[in-house]
């Protein structure tokens, strides 16, 4: 992505504005519906899905693609449409990342709303209607913030199923793993400051990982997919190869690790 210019600045910060204000609609609605009962099911025979979600993708959708009606969309719970790869700007969006959680109400659910712009994270919104927690931000000419130090100990937070059934990778001497449900509101908690890694081995859906990854990018964490390479968004199969974030010192302790046992 090219240097931002003082009219491409103004355009994100609207983008973002509509995100926050749509994320937040969205969210108080889902929880409303939580504490009123709903229906759910699974998709495909497995994977969760309530009648929130449904109703939370249609919100998003109207919020967003009306203002914006050029930019692309992808999102959890509508069709793919394969013209969004010839889109520079596209939404990416997932109305509830945590759907297990949200219905089984454990607090650590989120909506996610991400835009990439020439397949690069752009902005990130994760809100946690459960908490009341909003995280919001552009990431576009974000720089790194190089740290020297390792940490002795350090928090990595990790999926709530892949702490309980012990599928996290190995890891170095230090870490102390914290399982947490949505990965939106883990890297949006990592962002903030509150651990110093989020890993996981799983791939997941850019839908999943997208306005995290802004929002850690604007963190000046490194973000990368579990192997080190970039992640790339808008992708015709739009998917990543797990995650690897941290501050970049202890980010390279990871690799070197992970090079060193896989």
């Amino acid at each position: 992505m090219t240097q931002l210019s003082t009219s491409g600045r103004a355009l994100l910060e609207t983008e973002l504005r509509a995100a926050v204000e749509a994320a937040k609609a969205a969210g108080d609605r889902v929880l409303q519906m939580r504490q009123e009962g709903l229906r759910y099911g699974r998709k495909d025979g497995w994977e969760l899905v309530s009648e929130a979600d449904l109703v939370a993708a249609e919100m998003l959708h109207a919020a967003l693609t009306g203002p914006f009606p050029e930019t692309g969309w992808l999102s959890e719970e509508h069709e793919d449409d394969s013209d969004r790869v010839q889109r520079e700007r596209v939404w990416i969006v997932d109305p509830i990342d945590g759907t297990r959680e949200y219905l089984q109400g454990i607090p650590e659910y989120a909506v996610s709303v991400a835009l990439a712009v020439e397949g690069r994270p752009a902005l990130g919104v994760v809100y946690n209607p459960a908490r009341g927690e909003m995280h919001a931000a552009v990431c576009v000419d974000a720089i790194e913030r190089e740290s020297r130090l390792l940490p002795g100990k350090f928090d990595v937070l990790v999926g709530r199923g892949e702490k309980r059934m012990d599928e996290i990778p190995s890891l170095p001497r230090g870490a102390r793993t914290r399982g947490v449900g949505s990965v939106a509101y883990r890297l949006a908690r990592l962002a903030d400051g509150e651990a110093h890694a989020v890993v996981t081995g799983y791939g997941r859906a850019e839908w999943d990982v997208a306005a995290g990854a802004a929002l850690c990018l604007a963190a000046g964490l490194r973000t990368t997919d579990v192997l080190g390479g970039e992640i790339r968004l808008n992708q015709p199969d739009p998917h990543v190869r797990g995650l690897l974030v941290a501050a970049p010192a202890l980010h390279r302790h990871l690799r070197d690790h992970f090079d060193r046992h896989y």
